[in-house]
């Protein structure tokens, strides 16, 4: 890994930054949000899994590790294709089995009705042209086939200077979504499977201060910087981790699956309480 001069430290760009401390970037609700996902899409070792966005990799590990399916993931920041790859050594799995590339939800760079399963996370949220993204997923997705997305939506109209202080973490704006935005998908011709809404529990500053140092401190490829550099980077999360607690806590996240089906089927008059 190449040095970051202390003084460019918090000149990176955020994805540039996660990549540097190799963060694991969990989707909203981490592992329990990805076992629903592969229990709910029924994938077995015998299914191809591609997910777009996967940053260093831990969505792909973890299905990887549920199922031994064949995992694909892609992400457009080369430096984290490169963390990634890694870690399906130090993790003991297959490489016959889960690979990492570079590549854009708007050109995938595969054949047609390739893959049984489509995870994005919260990829969606971020991507420039959403119809043109979802009419590639479409295609590279077998019949039958789901696509699953993970959004982080707004329950009303956030405060502007919690978002000024995302986008200035961030470094490009983001696109305000509420809950309405995620739930109709007819207009892709794509069935909504299954859907369920949680919460985020905000956590306290101490919470968050813990979290920084046993993170920058148990990541040994951080060893090459001194304590007043790794000060720099611990300050730098720290701020990013307390925008984002705040920002979230005026959040639900969904987990949605979409079924790509050949045929239109009728609509459910009598559905079940959940509650």
């Amino acid at each position: 890994m190449k040095k970051v001069k202390k003084e460019d430290l918090d000149k990176l760009s955020y994805t540039d930054f996660v990549s540097l401390i190799c963060e694991e970037n969990r989707p909203s609700g981490g592992k329990f949000t990805i076992r629903e996902i592969a229990k709910n899409s029924f994938i077995t070792k015998d299914s191809k899994v591609l997910e777009i966005g996967c940053t260093n990799g831990f969505s792909s590990l973890e299905i990887n590790k549920l199922t031994n399916c064949t995992v694909i993931g892609i992400d457009i920041n080369e430096n984290s294709v490169d963390n990634a790859k890694k870690r399906i050594a130090e993790n003991g799995l297959d490489s016959s089995r889960i690979s990492f590339e570079v590549g854009n939800a708007e050109e995938l760079q595969f054949s047609d009705n390739e893959f049984d399963l489509i995870i994005c996370g919260n990829a969606m949220s971020f991507v420039s042209n959403k119809s043109k993204a979802i009419e590639e997923l479409k295609r590279v997705l077998k019949p039958n086939g789901f696509i699953s997305i993970v959004p982080i939506w707004y329950k009303d109209i956030p405060d502007k200077n919690i978002i000024d202080k995302v986008n200035d973490e961030l470094g490009f704006q983001i696109n305000c979504t509420f809950e309405q935005d995620w739930n109709n998908y007819n207009k892709w011709n794509l069935e909504l499977y299954y859907k369920k809404d949680y919460s985020f529990v905000k956590r306290a500053k101490a919470d968050i201060e813990r979290y920084v140092d046993n993170m920058i401190d148990n990541k040994p490829h951080l060893d090459i910087y001194n304590e007043e550099e790794k000060k720099v980077i611990k300050n730098r999360w720290e701020r990013t981790m307390e925008v984002f607690n705040d920002n979230l806590s005026l959040t639900n996240f969904s987990i949605i699956l979409l079924r790509k089906n050949l045929v239109k089927e009728e609509e459910e008059l009598f559905i079940i309480n959940q509650n």
